[in-house]
């Protein structure tokens, strides 16, 4: 549980009871949400008046039978629930629900729940009963479907291959496939904060490690198994996450299981543990990576989440082995807030390339937020988006400078022009990365170091651009013709130097990784046509140090791109609302962005002509012999480095 549901948790106490009664207006999906919500407001009162207090709202909820889906949310995290209570609660819950499904004779589609349990006194036994009330139940499930066949089979209905004569023309068929399935789902089961680890004043229990393990290895079709498990800062530890383990493969080596039969947590979320580290993801990797059925697409796990866990390399290392052997396997992975490097990102990403390529499966997402992830690691990720093998990359917090920026520009260029990728929708977060500069300062020093690194930044930028901006010339974009504010030229190239590392080389020359990035794409080959393709990709650059320059910089490339539609947030960069608002909705505001990209575009040919002039010039004869110091990009009103020409 993150802090902003931990704070959503809190604002929703004040609200006594809410019940968000079913429309019965026309729509295009007809679903009813009954929400009753009690977080917090039973702290001070004996247990049993919240069960039945809950127990009433349910009653008192009126479901349309007509309904495609209908959803019962049940909140009563922070309640001081102790393991009794909490057991009655859901053993009472799920018959009340389930008799008033039997006295109904009409089909309807199945009941969904939501249960949270959140942060209240759960113990290991607490969280063992509860499991194994679901558990008890699948099992009552089957014992009476078993019972009803034998009774059919009894009173003279056969359900093998011959007739009552003896005839072999009656259609073989599977007596458990026959059994129409509970009208009860429960979508997922909150425990977050309970401490069912044993890693706070209980110890661990060999029942909960037994429970755990045969709640993912059901192999009916019950309808109480949760397809959303929580267990986030629960104390859970590697000896958890191999009982987990050993449930999923018991599951896919059951001989008696059939694909439609599965009915297990699909969805994992165990962020927070900070003692599952490598040992732990280790265990998990290697049931998803044996977890093999030839006869099905279905993923092992459709969303494993460990953020939080102290995971490693070698924990992201074993998680690539299993992507990449076991195609398909997960589809969503969160790996945030770990001590995950460049080289257990480089591992995920050729990973998540070679199930692609081998199987042709795209990653639905995979999170690495806040991991010390620099240009390497995200370089070879930025090859995933390129190849279409990932649909959501999301590096938040790294380390990412110029280097990285260029290879995602170049994935990007790629990307617009592929004609096989499964999506034409992709996002890329790269909010937090510093590869932007927000001012340019100047040491007080000799006209020589100016001199070196105007020079360096016009060649390093202009060899970059000039391409570009011989494609995407002010005609091309639907923009107007040259400006003669030749004072921008070093606009958003150079940084601060550090003057205890500079000894080798005298200086440190500071890319900008938006305008890397942007040169990327303004490169690549863009089709004759004035129509922007349906292909969307959003990018996010929030908190990125992004300046004037990295802000026309960015508008060029949507407003040059015509193979994709680029969508990029920057805000949180210090920039005006109606900017940012153009940048993410092209469409808001296309003068504004055709009016930056002008802009960025007179600065990219300057700095061709630049090169040009300053190559005609040998170092003695090239002296700009200014000694003040510079701010901004549009701040150099008294100064032209070119007046010396």
């Amino acid at each position: 549980m993150t802090l902003i549901s931990m704070v959503s948790t809190i604002l929703i106490s004040l609200v006594a009871f809410i019940i968000t009664r079913p429309t019965t207006a026309a729509t295009t999906k007809s679903i009813s949400k009954h929400q009753i919500h009690h977080t917090h407001k039973f702290q001070t009162q004996p247990h049993d008046n919240i069960v039945r207090t809950v127990l009433s709202n349910v009653q008192q909820t009126t479901i349309n039978k007509g309904d495609e889906s209908s959803l019962i949310d049940v909140d009563v995290s922070s309640t001081q629930l102790d393991d009794n209570s909490a057991g009655s609660l859901v053993e009472e819950l799920l018959q009340r629900l389930q008799n008033d499904d039997n006295s109904t004779q009409e089909k309807k589609a199945p009941l969904k729940i939501k249960l949270a349990l959140a942060m209240n006194k759960i113990t290991p036994f607490g969280a063992s009963k509860l499991i194994d009330t679901l558990i008890n139940r699948s099992e009552n499930s089957m014992e009476e479907e078993e019972d009803e066949i034998e009774e059919i089979t009894t009173n003279g209905t056969t359900t093998s291959g011959e007739d009552e004569e003896g005839n072999n023309d009656v259609e073989d068929t599977d007596a458990t496939t026959q059994v129409e399935e509970s009208s009860i789902l429960i979508e997922e089961l909150d425990l977050s904060f309970n401490d069912i680890g044993g890693h706070g004043l209980h110890p661990p229990s060999t029942e909960l490690l037994d429970s755990i393990r045969r709640l993912f290895e059901s192999n009916d079709r019950s309808s109480v198994v949760p397809s959303v498990l929580v267990l986030e800062n629960c104390g859970i530890d590697p000896v958890f996450c191999r009982s987990i383990g050993r449930g999923i493969l018991t599951a896919y080596e059951s001989k008696t299981r059939t694909t439609n039969s599965m009915r297990r947590p699909s969805v994992l979320h165990l962020g927070g543990n900070s003692d599952i580290g490598d040992a732990g993801c280790v265990a998990l990797a290697a049931s998803l990576r044996m977890a093999i059925d030839e006869n099905s697409n279905e993923p092992v796990l459709e969303e494993l989440d460990l953020s939080s866990c102290d995971i490693g390399d070698a924990g992201a290392e074993a998680l690539a082995l299993a992507i990449s052997s076991n195609h398909g396997c997960i589809l969503r992975l969160d790996l945030s807030n770990n001590k995950i490097s460049d080289a257990g990102c480089k591992a995920l990403a050729r990973a998540i390339v070679d199930s692609r390529l081998c199987s042709g499966i795209t990653f639905e997402e995979i999170i690495l937020d806040n991991n010390s992830i620099g240009d390497e690691g995200a370089s070879v990720l930025a090859e995933a988006l390129g190849c279409g093998a990932s649909k959501s990359i999301s590096l938040r917090s790294c380390t990412i400078q110029a280097q990285g920026m260029t290879a995602f520009g170049s994935a990007i260029a790629t990307l617009a022009n592929r004609k096989d990728c499964d999506s034409n929708h992709f996002h890329v977060d790269l909010s937090g990365n510093k590869f932007g500069l927000k001012k340019i300062k100047k040491k007080k020093s000799s006209a020589g170091r100016i001199k070196d690194k105007a020079s360096s930044n016009i060649k390093f930028v202009g060899k970059t651009l000039m391409g570009a901006a011989k494609r995407f010339s002010s005609e091309s974009m639907g923009i107007s013709a040259d400006s003669d504010d030749d004072e921008e030229i070093m606009g958003g190239l150079v940084d601060d130097i550090d003057e205890e590392n500079d000894i080798d080389d005298g200086r440190k020359l500071i890319s900008c990784g938006a305008q890397a990035f942007v040169a990327e794409i303004l490169r690549a080959d863009q089709p004759s046509t004035t129509e922007k393709s349906n292909r969307q990709i959003s990018i996010d650059m929030r908190q990125c140090c992004l300046d004037d320059a990295a802000i026309d910089a960015l508008s060029a490339s949507i407003v040059g791109s015509k193979a994709i539609q680029l969508s990029i947030d920057v805000s949180m960069n210090g920039f005006d609302e109606d900017i940012v608002d153009a940048l993410i909705h092209y469409e808001s505001d296309g003068e504004l962005l055709s009016s930056m990209a002008e802009e960025h575009m007179e600065y990219v040919d300057r700095l061709a002509r630049a090169e040009e002039a300053i190559g005609c010039f040998s170092d003695d004869e090239f002296d700009l012999g200014y000694d003040e110091e510079y701010d901004d990009y549009n701040q150099y009103d008294d100064y032209d480095p070119y007046d010396d020409f």
